[in-house]
């Protein structure tokens, strides 16, 4: 999904099945190599759980997901 990928890149991928109480969900690999789970759910909330208590991704990843993010939902239909 998406384009090639280099090292130390962020990539975001939409699930095929949706989490229940989701509107859409999917994963993202951040740029430091941490995995995280995002969803929406029916109010329009961004939920993001990387498993890692305290885990805040940069400011540039964040805004770099956020994009992709809106891409690949639009790409999907959303």
């Amino acid at each position: 999904l998406g384009k090639p990928d280099s090292p130390g890149s962020l990539k975001v991928e939409v699930d095929r099945i949706m989490r229940p109480g989701t509107v859409v969900s999917g994963s993202v690999t951040f740029s430091d190599g941490v995995a995280a789970k995002w969803a929406l759910d029916q109010m329009g909330r961004l939920m993001l759980d990387a498993g890692k208590p305290g885990y805040k991704p940069s400011q540039t990843d964040i805004q770099a997901f956020q994009q992709e993010l809106s891409m690949q939902l639009q790409r999907h239909g959303y």
